[in-house]
């Protein structure tokens, strides 16, 4: 499955929620395009990349550190029936490199995920899904040499399927938020946990035993926040009242409850 250069193939991605990825490297001249696996002409592409890079350095200056790296939605130049996801992260650079602030301070790599402008609600459940991938999966480069166009399919690839295949979310919350785990794998049994079953289309909420009516009202506004922030309210919310009423499901999902 290839896209050719600045096109689209149909099937079987015409359908993703996820419509392409430019994949940008900073070298010694600035931002390079890597690869372009969209449906957008090579020069919008670059254009779109400048910007986007220089607004996630702007960003950077004031983002805490436990904040989202993926910015957006963003637009795409020329391209109004698009909008786009950035996430950058730094690598080292090989000594050849002449630029001296990037044999420093490493080399910012840039992935930009376009997708349809009228499919924002369902890019924003997709975001929490995806970020987590891309943080595991570049954790793995060593050096922006292993970034290439081979690269960029296979992380178009991934990415499609996992913003598309139902699956099973958890996340913890407090009267202020919900908030998606990191590690996916776990829950921690001291939370207030909410499991969200995407093949069923059901929310479960697991509050710990003695907490105040107050706060769980509160909490139950915020999950009701996320449904329709999401889900356009599409989802049953269930009480539970304990791990044990959900551990064949967290079983069946690879998904361990820790102290």
């Amino acid at each position: 499955m290839n896209f050719m250069q600045g096109r689209m193939n149909s099937n079987p991605h015409d359908e993703a929620l996820i419509k392409g990825i430019i994949l940008t490297v900073v070298k010694d001249a600035g931002p390079e395009i890597v690869a372009n696996l969209s449906p957008i002409p090579e020069e919008n592409a670059l254009i779109t990349a400048l910007h986007m890079v220089s607004l996630a350095g702007l960003e950077g200056d004031t983002r805490d550190e436990d904040d989202s790296k993926i910015i957006g939605p963003l637009p795409v130049k020329s391209s109004s029936e698009f909008k786009a996801l950035y996430y950058s992260n730094t690598y080292k650079v090989s000594d050849d490199v002449m630029d001296e602030r990037l044999r420093l301070h490493g080399s910012k790599v840039g992935i930009i995920l376009l997708f349809d402008a009228e499919k924002l609600p369902m890019i924003r459940r997709a975001a929490g899904l995806i970020e987590p991938y891309l943080e595991v999966h570049l954790n793995k480069i060593d050096d922006i040499s292993e970034i290439t166009r081979d690269f960029a399919i296979n992380l178009r690839d991934k990415i499609i399927e996992i913003a598309t295949k139902p699956r099973l979310r958890t996340f913890w919350m407090d009267e202020e938020g919900v908030y998606e785990y990191r590690d996916a794998n776990y829950v921690k049994r001291s939370d207030d946990v909410l499991i969200l079953d995407e093949i069923s289309k059901k929310i479960y909420m697991i509050n710990q035993k003695g907490q105040s009516v107050f706060v769980i009202r509160k909490m139950i506004n915020r999950v009701n926040e996320m449904n329709m922030k999401l889900y356009q309210n599409g989802y049953q919310v269930v009480t539970l009242e304990s791990f044990e009423e959900i551990e064949t499901l967290l079983i069946k999902h690879n998904i361990a409850v820790t102290e």
